[in-house]
């Protein structure tokens, strides 16, 4: 009995003492591949990271190419057709709408008489151009809290002729306000 105590006791004794060696090399390799692990997910988060951003900036790069392509474009080559001075009629003699190309885009003014004007937009109030009808979202007011009230115009075209439309907000029926024709290079020398 004293020889089966004495092996336990010295087969424990070896355990602990393999045991504890162990436990020190399994702490130092866990801490080693913790270490290597960080290193890795913070890699792979950078890699992520980026992937995530070329994605993003690409993304954006083809929406803005595909609305330049498509939508920009457009208004551009239906707002070059429409250049040139209009008359009408106005309550205050003859009005003009003129349509002029700037180095900005495209500016669209509304003079009701040489001193006051309906409307000045550029190509940046146009929300749409379709059926040949040009949906102007125009700020008629806006107040020192930032606050802004827009009134909505339609430029309804044909070759040489413009119909103009108002409304005061888009769930309200367009009012015709007046038919403008394009002046012609003899009115213009006169």
């Amino acid at each position: 009995m004293k020889k089966m105590a004495m092996v336990v006791i010295v087969g424990m004794i070896i355990f602990t003492l393999s045991s504890c060696g162990q436990t020190k090399n399994l702490e130092d390799n866990q801490a080693n591949i913790k270490s290597s692990m960080t290193g890795l997910g913070d890699a792979e988060g950078k890699v992520q990271k980026t992937q995530n951003d070329n994605s993003a900036s690409s993304a954006d790069t083809n929406l803005t190419d595909k609305a330049n392509n498509d939508g920009q474009i457009k208004k551009d080559d239906e707002l070059e057709k429409l250049i040139g001075e209009y008359d009408y009629l106005s309550d205050y003699g003859i009005g003009k709408l003129i349509i002029e190309k700037t180095d900005y885009g495209y500016d669209i003014s509304d003079y009701e008489s040489e001193s006051s004007y309906r409307f000045l937009a550029d190509s940046s109030n146009i929300e749409t151009i379709e059926n040949n009808r040009i949906y102007i979202k125009y700020p008629e007011q806006v107040f020192s809290d930032d606050t802004v009230i827009f009134s909505y115009y339609i430029l309804e075209y044909s070759t040489d002729e413009i119909n103009v439309y108002y409304r005061k907000s888009t769930q309200e029926e367009a009012q015709f306000l007046y038919h403008a024709t394009k002046k012609n290079a003899e009115d213009t020398d006169k």
